[in-house]
């Protein structure tokens, strides 16, 4: 898989930035029975660090993942699972983790760009009728689509979902 893609400009290669999509995030959090490309994720996120490619931590995903790990149904794996993860927040405010928060704040142009689903084409109603992306990986495409407005960088969705996929990098 190739890691980046040339820049428009020829002779100038952009920086690459990879938004985490919550499909990656629970396999790297190591979440029971999310887990089973969790040494696949780890490779691939390891070779993409090596290649120079900085991540950010949407908000969805750090929403979606924790419910996830309240979910799990045995007690102590949840409890496991919870303290990883709180751990791993921890070490991400403090600038201890190997990707970065997009801070931003829910405004109203935020939720404008969510409930016109982002750069996908379909607005929050159609992606709801036609059952293809949720609210949850709208945010992510819409504050992926905000960051690559204000940076000067290919900016992308890594994601393990099909569906996803199809929105991981911009038009």
């Amino acid at each position: 898989m190739s890691v980046s893609k040339p820049s428009r400009r020829p002779g100038l290669q952009l920086p690459v930035v990879d938004f985490l999509d919550t499909s990656v995030f629970v396999e790297i959090l190591d979440v029971p029975f999310m887990n089973d490309r969790r040494a696949e994720v780890v490779a691939e996120m390891d070779a993409r660090l090596k290649a120079g490619v900085r991540f950010v931590l949407p908000t969805a995903t750090v929403v979606e993942t924790g419910n996830h790990v309240f979910q799990i149904k045995q007690g102590e794996a949840r409890r496991r699972c919870a303290d990883s993860f709180m751990r791993l927040l921890r070490k991400t405010a403090l600038g201890q983790a190997p990707w970065v928060l997009h801070e931003r704040t829910w405004d109203g142009p935020f939720l404008g760009a969510l409930c016109d689903g982002g750069s996908t084409g379909m607005n929050l109603t159609e992606h709801a009728a036609r059952q293809q992306l949720g609210t949850g990986d709208l945010s992510i495409v819409a504050e992926r689509d905000l960051y690559a407005a204000r940076v000067q960088a290919e900016v992308r969705i890594w994601t393990l979902e099909a569906t996803m996929g199809t929105w991981a990098e911009l038009p």
